[in-house]
């Protein structure tokens, strides 16, 4: 048996405490620097890399956002359409249709996001994508609630891994403030989908072809233009920034180290076990976990909007047209918060517990107003749009308080089988007894998915400012070690130690305590 020896490839000391592991379970952007060597990129080479970045992965994430949200409401859009005729549904049916595409989201969720740490990023996206507009397309021949069903539920598979892959991709190229502007533009063009599908659905609606109903031509263009998007993000969009096709070698490399000041790996293509046991008994795991599920319970109003906005007395045709306007405020109120946070450093509970006062003050107007007051009614509608920035404030706020790629995932996982929750129980308030004016709805909404999640986000950041101030006197003591060091084990058995940067090492954001939360 050949003798085993230990080489120190760098004169750096190494501290005996400093973490160690195999070189197959570092991260993938260690292997980046063993075929280049570049110094931190300059600001001007920072500046050229994010331009590109930018360039090449927002309009992408743009895109997908709003043709998400503008299939997510294919079944609102189509329910003043004809598809509750054709379909033989009632309200309750029409509910479950609602909770039955979360259940498969729910479920899938897990198994989405194992496939995503173990397969390319952008080519599993894409085959999901393909595969959700055929579902859509699926949708046209059902004409009973036993078939809606089916084809509802596999579309919840289908979606549980795009909004997982958008988070890991932004959070590969950009840094945490970088991420904290990016999102709410994102969640912008997802949130004025209101204003695509209101012109389309006034649009199909002067097309005339006999028993082909309006609402599977808005199926018919949207599961198309969903599964051409597919296809361009198989062929264009990047699985990381180790392989992305518009910058060079270099570019890469030195695209990883722009982003150093976030304190976390890039990807890890290994499942490791420690890391998911950590996320489970991190606290701030499961407080982002109930904001997900709590504001998540007023999320039923999607696929209400149109039904609620025509019960104030409006006609199809000014249903579809008011309808915009939900789209407009979200597209307004999503783009100030970007500014804001561009503007600002560590506001994101701030921002966002502010943006929860007008959901509030709609909930109780439309507790309060009389019927009569149909305008007044329809303003409440409208002003709850700002409710979308707290959603995308704290999801984004979730993958960027978690380091290591195994728990970063499990941790959106977990955020998203609480949003799964939510939206499975929400179009549940809106049962038939509780009509025209859902007062009892109005009420559990307030409590549960306004004042509570505001609550959870302030003390989200109490929590972790006090973490933060921990690590700070911490490093006061020089207590903190930011090397770490790779085994190397060639065939003949021996072994070589090199020093290498924490971040090399897919650590978690508790093995590395150079590590702050953003707030």
């Amino acid at each position: 048996m050949a003798s085993k020896t230990v080489e120190q490839t760098s004169s750096i000391e190494v501290p005996v405490e400093a973490p160690k592991l195999p070189d197959r379970l570092a991260d993938e952007s260690y292997k980046l620097f063993l075929q280049v060597k570049v110094e931190p990129p300059t600001v001007e080479e920072a500046e050229r890399i994010r331009k590109k970045s930018i360039r090449w992965v927002l309009p992408f994430l743009c895109v997908g956002y709003h043709l998400m949200y503008l299939d997510k409401q294919t079944l609102g859009s189509s329910s003043i359409l004809g598809i509750l005729e054709d379909g033989h549904l009632n309200s309750n049916q029409y509910n479950w249709l609602s909770s039955i595409f979360y259940l498969g989201y729910l479920l899938a969720e897990w198994p989405q996001n194992w496939a995503l740490q173990r397969f390319p990023i952008a080519k599993w996206l894409a085959g999901n994508l393909i595969v959700w507009g055929c579902i859509l397309l699926l949708h046209i021949p059902c004409n009973n609630f036993a078939s809606f069903f089916v084809v509802r539920f596999l579309l919840g598979l289908a979606e549980a891994c795009i909004v997982p892959a958008f988070l890991l991709i932004l959070s590969m190229f950009f840094t945490y403030d970088e991420q904290s502007v990016l999102m709410p533009i994102m969640w912008a063009s997802g949130n004025s989908s209101p204003i695509t599908s209101g012109l389309l659905s006034y649009g199909v609606l002067w097309i005339d072809t006999g028993s082909f109903s309006s609402w599977k031509w808005f199926m018919v263009i949207t599961g198309i233009l969903t599964v051409i998007y597919g296809i361009f993000v198989w062929f264009f969009f990047p699985d990381n920034p180790m392989s992305a096709h518009f910058l060079t070698l270099e570019e890469r490399a030195q695209g990883i180290l722009r982003i150093a000041s976030n304190h976390s790996g890039i990807e890890q293509k290994h499942f490791k076990r420690y890391q998911l046991i950590e996320a489970l008994k991190d606290p701030k795991t499961w407080l982002f976990f109930f904001h997900s599920w709590s504001q998540e319970m007023a999320n039923g109003l999607t696929n209400q909007y149109s039904l609620i906005i025509q019960s104030f007395g409006f006609t199809t045709l000014q249903t579809t047209l008011l309808g915009c306007i939900t789209g407009l405020t979200s597209l307004i109120s999503l783009g100030a918060a970007a500014i804001i946070l561009g503007k600002t450093r560590n506001s994101r509970a701030w921002v966002s517990a502010a943006a929860y006062i007008p959901p509030i003050i709609s909930s109780i107007l439309l507790i309060t107003l009389p019927w009569s007051n149909r305008w007044g009614l329809l303003a409440a509608i409208w002003i709850r749009s700002t409710g979308g920035i707290p959603y995308s404030v704290v999801m984004i706020w979730a993958a960027n308080c978690s380091a290591g790629h195994t728990k970063k995932t499990t941790v959106i996982a977990l955020y998203h089988v609480g949003y799964g929750l939510g939206n499975i129980l929400s179009p549940q308030l809106f049962q038939a007894q509780y009509k025209p004016r859902y007062i009892v709805t109005w009420w559990v909404i307030l409590w549960v998915a306004c004042v509570l999640p505001t609550f959870i986000v302030l003390f989200l950041r109490y929590y972790l400012v006090k973490e933060n101030k921990r690590r700070d006197q911490l490093a006061k003591r020089e207590e903190i070690r930011e090397i770490g060091v790779i085994e190397h084990i060639d065939e003949s058995g021996e072994r070589r130690e090199e020093v290498v940067d924490a971040r090399q090492l897919d650590l978690t954001d508790r093995e590395n305590l150079a590590f702050r939360y953003v707030l």
